[in-house]
């Protein structure tokens, strides 16, 4: 039976010591081949799996494409707004820049035969969102503006709708998030991965 042919790896994370130390871990291993950095392009597109950091993944959208590089994101906060994103964005793997490097090592492995894997981080992050009541697209757009410091009658104005309206949606993302106060629930939803830039400012 002849040698399976070693995996082509092509490692772009933006950080450069994840960047060093992944690249480290994995050229230890004979069923890897990765791409030196400076590689030409043409290379790049024949890679197997492309590694990147989070912001990179998302910014590809749906880069785990047939006949392309599967994506495996190793990120260095592992959130659950950010772990689905992610995977809605075409990534296949997913893990933290904590793991092992057996871990790692499996991760790429997996991705390379087309498969998903998450790492166990990410797995608890997923199954956390889901025992949570999930946000409306108005009360994430509330929660935008409450993070940026906007009053109820500032959120009121820009979104267009009442202010009791607006106290309506507050009071339910304080309910959903478990919070007590307006405070508490920043904490939480900044701890989910929640607050994001509202596209009414």
């Amino acid at each position: 039976m002849p040698p399976r042919k070693p995996a082509v790896l092509d490692i772009q994370h933006e950080h450069a010591l994840v960047n060093a130390g992944l690249r480290r871990i994995l050229d230890a291993w004979s069923e890897f081949h990765v791409l030196p950095a400076d590689s030409p392009s043409g290379q790049l597109h024949a890679a197997d799996v492309v590694v990147l950091d989070h912001d990179a993944a998302l910014q590809r959208r749906h880069p785990s494409q047939p006949g392309g590089p599967n994506t495996l994101v190793v990120s260095t906060i592992a959130q659950d707004a950010n772990v689905r994103a992610a995977l809605e964005a075409g990534v296949l793997g997913y893990v933290s820049a904590s793991c092992s490097a057996d871990e790692i090592r499996m991760a790429v492995r997996v991705v390379a035969a087309g498969r998903r894997y998450l790492c166990s981080t990410a797995s608890i992050c997923i199954a956390d969102s889901l025992a949570l009541p999930a946000l409306t697209a108005r009360e994430s757009e509330v929660l935008a503006l409450v993070s940026r410091g906007r009053n109820n009658k500032e959120v009121a104005r820009l979104l267009e709708v009442s202010v009791g309206t607006v106290k309506s949606h507050v009071r339910a993302l304080l309910s959903k998030l478990g919070a007590q106060c307006r405070t508490e629930a920043m904490w939480i939803a900044s701890q989910r991965g929640l607050i994001q830039r509202c596209t009414h400012e």
